[in-house]
């Protein structure tokens, strides 16, 4: 195995674990919704407040932990780690000042926002929701300061603290969903708020380890400040179209029968658990070594990492992609048929779940594709194809919705999804020749054969098992593992060595 993969592999270990666990927690979270609260119209209601409440937050703290890392490196090349330390106690204090006056417009505008989300809401509908969203609104504030603490610690190479702080986020919630679910969906949102909390301060014991020190400091006028607000804007709007990709999905989800919108996020809960999971553990440890090497001027080094990056990648996703659409189902059914979610969600939620596993691959090299061009300090090519890739998914959502209900919205993120990451390879090819088409699509001719063999695998023995008389769901969790396990078998030793010749590295660092 190549150095450097070893390298990664090692790093990513704690993250992918502690990825798991926390995504597990956000699992059992969804799954505990899902039970105490069904997926009706109050649920239906959290899950747009809740996005109006975070949503620019959650925008801007994606935008400030991708585009300070850069920074951040270069800062210390050039000047030293203290003068790091000092503008991120800068950048701090600028940014409690933005998320205070963003919860003040918030207050207001959350009427407008509202209807945006929902159309035809009003009277005693609206005034319902907008209570609850003015509830979550102080969590952007926690939000936005852990991202300074987070790019300040993958500046360092630190990375536990940060998959940790998940851990705790997510652990918050299921207690209150536990022990206080009679409070509903005001208890709930109130939950996230003290999530948020408890999320930031678990960061910051660590930050101190690494030389984190207090320091009053407020400089508008710092030249590294401004330089970082050139990559942040890119950076957000690009985000915030990812983001607005999800918002028009539910929006046109409010318009179907009711109970769409929450199949849509339970089966985007399952994507985002192996995005999550596997993809941002390996992402999260590459992006700051694309990062220095880039700062130091390592050209050659950034495109093996790139290479290796996505080789990794693709290894865990195209058997998973596999196995969430041979088995949406039972894998749906599993966990979160329960209570008030019955075997109509299931069959709903587990169909919307196939149509965004399509996508899978391309969702993961978005991530990659879009990282790396963040490392090089190009925030403008990522934000002009997802700008075009919205745009695809509003058009496609138009005549989907119409074909095939909330289906067709999954269909549409998958497929604009796909023409993002052609646009990106196109783009990044154009300068470094990183990915050769010719040779990943020969390579995806010859994986064919053998995921069809996984897929028959797959489903032989989970309807040999389906035979066998038991309705238990400890049964039903070693049916599903067994199955799989068959399936990544007969996948590994078909095509293991098929795949890895998709992106192959040359001693130039080109594939």
């Amino acid at each position: 195995m190549n150095p450097t993969m070893k390298k990664i592999l090692k790093s990513s270990r704690f993250i992918i674990i502690a990825g798991l666990i926390s995504k597990l927690l956000s699992l059992t979270k969804e799954t505990f919704i899902a039970s105490k609260l069904g997926s009706g119209a109050e649920t239906d209601t959290y899950f747009t407040a809740i996005i109006a409440a975070t949503l620019l937050a959650d925008i801007i703290g994606e935008g400030i932990s991708l585009g300070v890392v850069p920074i951040l490196f270069k800062i210390e090349a050039k000047n030293g780690k203290k003068h790091k330390l000092s503008y991120i106690n800068n950048l701090l204090h600028v940014v409690i000042l933005s998320a205070l006056g963003l919860i003040f417009l918030g207050w207001f505008f959350s009427p407008v926002v509202l209807k945006i989300l929902v159309r035809g809401i009003e009277g005693k509908d609206l005034q319902s929701m907008l209570k609850l969203v003015r509830v979550g609104l102080p969590m952007g504030l926690f939000v936005m300061v852990r991202s300074i603490f987070i790019a300040f610690l993958h500046s360092e190479h630190s990375f536990r603290a940060g998959a940790k702080s998940w851990i705790y986020y997510y652990s918050v919630y299921i207690i209150f969903l536990t022990f206080f679910s009679n409070h509903g969906i005001y208890g709930l949102m109130i939950t996230g708020i003290v999530a948020s909390i408890v999320q930031l301060c678990s960061v910051i014991p660590t930050s101190i380890n690494e030389g984190y020190k207090y320091e009053s400091i407020l400089n508008f006028n710092d030249v590294y400040l401004k330089e970082f607000l050139i990559m942040l804007i890119p950076i957000v709007i690009s985000t915030s179209i990812n983001m607005i990709n999800v918002v028009v999905d539910k929006s046109f989800a409010s318009t179907l029968v009711s109970g769409s919108k929450s199949w849509l996020n339970y089966s985007d809960t399952i994507i985002q658990l192996i995005l999550g999971i596997f993809v941002t553990g390996i992402i999260t440890v590459l992006f700051p070594m694309f990062c220095q090497k880039f700062n130091g001027g390592d050209t050659t080094s950034l495109k093996n990492l790139m290479s290796i990056g996505t080789r990794l990648i693709l290894s865990v996703i195209v058997p998973t992609m596999i196995i969430l659409i041979t088995l949406a189902n039972p894998i749906v059914k599993l966990l979160f048929e329960r209570g008030k979610f019955g075997t109509t969600d299931t069959l709903m939620t587990s169909q919307v779940l196939v149509y965004y596993a399509l996508g899978l691959v391309s969702m993961s090299m978005i991530l990659i594709l879009t990282n790396f061009h963040y490392a090089t300090h190009d925030p403008i090519t990522p934000m002009k194809f997802a700008f075009i890739g919205v745009i695809a998914n509003f058009i496609l959502n138009l005549i989907l919705v119409k074909l095939m209900a909330v289906n067709g919205l999954a269909l549409a993120t998958s497929i604009s999804s796909t023409l993002i990451v052609v646009l990106l390879i196109k783009d990044i090819n154009k300068d470094s020749q990183i990915v050769n088409m010719k040779h990943v699509k020969k390579g995806f001719v010859k994986l064919l054969p053998v995921i069809v063999a996984m897929v028959v695998a797959i489903l032989l023995v989970y309807n040999i098992l389906e035979f066998i008389p038991w309705d238990n769901v400890i049964i039903d969790i070693i049916q599903l593992i067994i199955s799989i396990s068959i399936g990544v078998t007969t996948y590994i030793k078909l095509g293991i060595k098929t795949e890895s010749t998709l992106w192959e590295i040359t001693e130039s660092g080109k594939a």
